[in-house]
Order: C-alpha cells, then sequence, then structure tokens
C-alpha cells in the first residue's frame, strides 16, 4: 500500500500531521457519540471504553508497541491488529467488571471505578516506569502493572461514599446540598449493597484525582523536571514516590482553592481539569509535543504546551459542550448526566482514539513519523 500513502511534505510535518489526525479522531468519536442517546451512551459503552484505556497505555508507553508482536506487519494491519486485541481486551474486562462487581448493571460507580483504575494506570506506566515489574519480561511487566492497576483502583475507589449525590443542582453554590444517589430513596437504591460506602464523597474523591493527574502530565510534558535533574531521582521507586507525592500535594491545593475556596460543585470543576486534560494530552499524542518543540529548552518547551493545553481546553469545554448540548439536547442534559457526556467525548472515546491513532496507526495513511533529527537512522 505503500504507493497509496501521500508523500507531500506536511505529511510528515506539525501541526499539519497532527491537524489530520485530530480531524480523522475527533471526527468519528463525534459520529460515534450521535449514535447514542444518554442512557446508551453513559451505560455499558462508558465501562467498555473505558476498560480499552489501561491495556493500550500499557501497549504504548509499557511495552512501547513491542507486544503483541506485530513484526513484518506493513500498516493498516498493524493499526487493525493491535486495535483488535485492546477492543477485546477491554470488552472482557468491562463486562467482568459489570458481571461480577456491579450485579449486571453499569451502574455509575463501576464507571468511577474504571476512570480511578486508568489514573492509577498512568501513575504505574509513567511515574513508577512499570517497578516493581520493568525487570520482567515484556508480557509480565504489561499484565502484572494491569492486574496491579485494577487491585489499586479498586481499593481507591473504596474510599469513595456513593450513598448521596452531593451539590445536586450544579451551580456553584448549590442550595441543595446532596440527594439520595444510592442511599435509601435514592434512585439506585437497588445497588446500594455494591455500592462503595467510604468516608469521602465520591465527587470531592474523583475531582481530586483528575486535578493529581494534571499535575502528572504536565510533569510527563516537562520530561519530569525538576526530578529528572538528580540522578539519584531517577531511581525507582524513590523516583514514582516523589512525583506521586508531589501531584497529590499539588492536586489537593487546585483542589483547595476550586472546590473549598471558589465553591465550585466538585464534577464541575472536574470537568474544567478533564479540559485542561484533553488540551495537553492533544499536544501530546497528536501534536507530538509541537508548539513546545519550537523552542531548544526542554523546560520552556514543557510550559509552552502546558500553556497552549489551557487555551485548547477552554475551547474545547465550549465546543464540545455545544455539541453535546444540541446532540442530547436540555431535557437529558440534566446534572450530572452535562458532566459526564461531555468528559466521556473527551477523555472516554476522542483520548484513547488519539493514543491508538498515534501508537498503534502512526497517523496511517500518512508516512510513519520520521524519527527525532538526533535520533539517526532506524535500526
Amino acid at each position: 500500500m505503500d504507493e497509496m500513502m501521500p508523500s507531500a511534505r506536511w505529511t510528515t510535518m506539525q501541526p499539519w500531521r497532527g491537524l489530520f489526525g485530530l480531524a480523522v479522531t475527533l471526527g468519528a468519536m463525534m459520529i460515534v457519540t450521535s449514535l447514542f442517546d444518554v442512557a446508551g451512551y453513559l451505560g455499558l459503552f462508558t465501562t467498555i471504553i473505558m476498560s480499552n484505556v489501561p491495556i493500550l497505555a500499557v501497549i504504548g508507553a509499557g511495552w512501547q508497541g513491542r507486544y503483541p508482536s506485530t513484526a513484518g506487519l506493513p500498516q493498516p494491519w498493524k493499526g487493525f491488529l493491535l486495535t483488535a486485541f485492546v477492543v477485546l481486551f477491554g470488552v472482557l474486562v468491562g463486562a467482568g467488571l459489570v458481571g461480577f462487581m456491579a450485579g449486571g448493571a453499569a451502574t455509575p460507580f463501576i464507571h468511577v471505578q474504571a476512570i480511578i483504575t486508568v489514573c492509577v494506570t498512568f501513575y504505574l506506566i509513567l511515574a513508577f516506569g512499570t517497578w516493581p515489574f520493568n525487570g520482567l519480561s515484556l508480557p509480565g511487566k504489561g499484565f502484572l502493572t494491569l492486574i496491579a492497576a485494577y487491585i489499586l483502583g479498586w481499593l481507591v475507589s473504596m474510599a469513595g461514599n456513593f450513598g448521596y449525590l452531593t451539590h445536586a443542582r450544579g451551580v456553584i453554590e448549590s442550595p441543595v446540598f446532596k440527594v439520595p444517589f444510592y442511599a435509601a430513596a435514592g434512585p439506585l437504591e437497588g445497588f446500594a449493597d455494591m455500592a462503595p460506602m467510604g468516608p469521602v464523597a465520591w465527587e470531592s474523591l474523583l475531582a481530586f484525582i483528575l486535578c493529581s493527574l494534571a499535575f502528572l502530565f504536565c510533569f510527563l510534558a516537562l520530561q519530569f523536571w525538576p526530578f529528572s535533574r538528580y540522578d539519584s531521582m531517577r531511581k525507582q521507586p524513590l523516583m514514582g514516590i516523589s512525583v506521586t507525592c508531589m501531584c497529590a500535594m499539588l492536586g489537593y491545593i487546585l483542589y483547595a482553592i476550586g472546590i473549598l475556596g471558589m465553591k465550585i460543585v466538585p464534577l464541575q470543576f472536574m470537568l474544567y481539569i478533564v479540559s485542561f486534560l484533553f488540551g495537553l494530552l492533544m499536544i501530546v499524542f497528536m501534536f507530538q509535543m509541537w508548539p513546545g518543540k519550537l523552542v531548544k529548552s526542554a523546560l520552556a518547551c514543557g510550559l509552552l504546551n502546558i500553556a497552549a493545553a489551557v487555551i485548547i481546553g477552554i475551547i474545547a469545554y465550549h465546543g464540545i459542550g455545544s455539541f453535546c448540548a444540541s446532540h442530547f439536547e436540555a431535557e437529558a442534559m440534566h446534572y450530572p448526566n452535562n458532566i459526564f457526556v461531555i468528559a466521556n467525548l473527551m477523555l472516554g472515546l476522542t483520548f484513547p482514539a488519539w493514543a491508538a491513532y498515534s501508537a498503534l496507526w502512526d497517523f496511517w495513511p500518512l508516512p510513519p513519523t520520521p524519527p527525532p533529527p538526533d535520533a539517526g537512522p532506524a535500526s
């Protein structure tokens, strides 16, 4: 299929390569979203797509695309094979979560647990470098990291209390602080024995975790500065512990400013963070660190990309929010559906599409991504 591949100079250059990939992925995911009503979109479908992300992260970052082996396969067959593997894994895991932990119904707490598992997976891969499994074989370190992520994700989600839906009207100063959710008289009372009833309101727990995750990806954009400046800090598990503690501290400060100080509803504040992550992950995966790569300093590169992500996030918040409001209509877009459908399109659907299109498909049908200038010839 090489003769069908475009060869114009723009196909290997940013930002044009990224704009092409963005049009393909975001356009496709908006079409997928348009096929659903709210009930279907936030049901089993959400659990399955969130279950695709941990294995996708392991293939791209943990296995660097070397497992499952696709040696000798050209695009698009390599992309098809790896995508089929990801989807199959996600369907099996998602169905297992719903069947064994949620009584067969894809209710909100299992979605939250899946989101938390995604966040834990990124910490295990990016901060800890798959430690303590990094010395094992490719399959061993990847699958054991996944198992650890699901166990830790379950443990963290147990701290959430799903009995009530707090700040029910979704405004900054809600006159109704909480209404029953899984508790008695709530719409999900029948599943109360399965949902966690921990000490922390589930919306607050989820908002804090997303705040801390935002700083993890900021450190990724900064190439883990300032930790990477010191050789002793690069060793595991010190690196992972240090990055995790710093992200948790900064995440709590951000949480305290937005939720405790400005009195923004936790889920609404979470959506602001999701919008920022949408922008930063777009830069990382679709634009391959452009525009930051235009400057020579790694620190300046990261800071420029973080600033650009804020602008992209603001645009995406209003643009994608308008699309979701238009498609699902006002009657279905009540709180918290209005939060989750937008977040779902941003990070549940579009982010995995970016990761798959860049890591598994390498922007096919465009030419393969050229190596960095200092990388030398490909082996």
